[in-house]
């Protein structure tokens, strides 16, 4: 299952900013705590009224307008307020609660002998990878060019910098494939550079290196191939990754590195 602490942490802090910007407001209004204003209505519409110290309604004039306005702003964040409150409270209990996790441990705690003879409803990590490799299997790019690279996981890539990223994907434990078939909407077929998964929100997520950016036919093809992409439905940057170099400029690791944190880790 996704992991959504990070977004209703994210959540909570908002809520955080929402409450000081209330009573921020709150706090800067100048009217006395018991100042009440009340409607009544008639045909030409509404009017404001107090109730004096006998309990009779005194009319507000048009030109005290703005006290009918401060009234009702004060009121509206007072409510805000004690609302946002009520529901950070519930945020901050529940995160407390919250264990995403706890399901699949009933699975992990079983002995040998009853795993063995049970299926769980939550696929474990190793389970759930073997059934992506099964499902996004590599070598499917019949392309001409040879691929004369060995990477650390045993496959034959095409470029020293293809090599590099395979091995620095294994390096983190994350599962993926060279040269995948990817089948788009228009039913063109792809071949991108990688397919890989990230086991924490179990999410495929494609990686594009192109090796030769300052080509210009080169990389005239390689903004169709994005654009390809994202009329079908895959977001570059979310779904599709991407790594550029050229002759003058190497392949920048360290923006690889940042990259792999964010989406792949």
């Amino acid at each position: 299952m996704k992991n959504y602490s990070e977004q209703l942490q994210e959540q909570t802090k908002e809520l955080e900013m929402l409450i000081k910007e209330a009573e921020r407001r709150v706090n800067k209004c100048r009217l006395a705590k018991d100042t009440k204003v009340y409607v009544s209505h008639h045909k030409h519409g509404f009017q404001y009224y107090m109730l004096d110290d006998t309990g009779k309604r005194v009319y507000i004039r048009k030109e005290q307008a703005d006290l009918v306005q401060t009234t009702f702003q004060r009121d509206y964040d007072k409510e805000v307020m004690k609302t946002l409150r009520h529901q950070y409270n519930k945020m901050v209990r529940f995160l407390k609660n919250y264990d995403i996790d706890a399901a699949a441990r009933v699975y992990d705690n079983l002995c040998d002998a009853r795993k063995a003879l049970v299926n769980p409803v939550i696929p474990t990590d190793e389970e759930f990878i073997k059934k992506w490799k099964e499902s996004h299997p590599g070598g499917q790019n019949d392309y001409p060019a040879p691929a004369v690279y060995l990477t650390q996981q045993g496959e034959t890539v095409r470029s020293k910098s293809e090599k590099m990223l395979a091995d620095l994907f294994l390096k983190h434990g994350i599962p993926y494939s060279y040269e995948p078939g990817l089948r788009l909407n228009s039913g063109k077929i792809l071949y991108p550079d990688f397919v890989l998964l990230n086991v924490r929100t179990r999410k495929t997520i494609y990686w594009e290196h192109f090796g030769m950016a300052s080509d210009e036919v080169y990389a005239s093809k390689a903004l169709h191939k994005l654009n390809a992409y994202e009329e079908s439905g895959l977001e570059v940057g979310t779904d599709i990754l991407y790594s550029l170099e050229s002759e003058n400029f190497p392949l920048d690791f360290r923006k690889v590195g940042e990259k792999i944190r964010k989406h792949l880790l």
